[in-house]
């Protein structure tokens, strides 16, 4: 008899699975993602393991679906104040060692795998559309000159291309006056008096 995907049981060892595999993707990358490991780390038998992903594929995008998540979510507020907001949720993930073992492995892994190239889509490309929106409705209201949403993502990237730089390759902890510098900077040639 199968157990369903709500039988709590079933819910605990892939909690416990998935955290397992996140701890052994950071401590070692992704070839140490494996079902032995995972098993063994979880504290679960390698066929529940193998129940809930059978291929180490299936694994290793669930591992990273579970911590990956969107880097701008904006809605409708001014838009530095949603940026600053939501980037300071996200520096707290963004300096943790989890963080730079996500990135760096949906980053490799996206040149070949087409689902971790929608992985990375969520997190980076899918803003675009709802930035633009959010650009859009901001520049109705005054706070930028009309135009900025056709270039949603050049200022994505004047945002986080620092961030992200100085967090992954030079080592450096974000910190709030780092995210105002550079918020600031992206979106100081659209104000109405530049």
């Amino acid at each position: 008899m199968s157990r369903s995907s709500n039988d709590p049981r079933a819910l605990r060892s892939r909690a416990a699975a998935l955290a397992a595999a996140t701890e052994l993707l950071v401590e070692g990358g992704p070839e140490q993602v494996t079902h032995a490991a995972v098993a063994e780390r979880a504290g679960v038998g390698r066929a529940t393991v193998y129940r809930h992903w059978p291929d180490l594929d299936t694994l290793l995008l669930d591992t990273l679906a579970t911590d990956a998540r969107p880097l701008i979510t904006p809605d409708h507020g001014p838009v530095r104040d949603q940026l600053l907001a939501h980037l300071e949720v996200q520096a707290d993930w963004l300096n943790k060692p989890v963080a730079a073992s996500i990135i760096a492995t949906i980053i490799e892994r996206a040149e070949r795998d087409e689902a971790v190239r929608l992985l990375r889509e969520d997190m980076f490309g899918r803003a675009d559309e709802q930035f633009a929106e959010a650009l859009s409705g901001a520049a109705a209201r005054g706070e930028f000159r009309p135009g900025i949403e056709e270039h949603a993502r050049e200022v994505v990237s004047r945002i986080l291309g620092p961030l992200l730089f100085q967090r992954f390759m030079l080592g450096v902890p974000l910190t709030k006056e780092m995210m105002v510098s550079v918020v600031d900077a992206a979106l100081a040639p659209w104000l109405p008096d530049a």
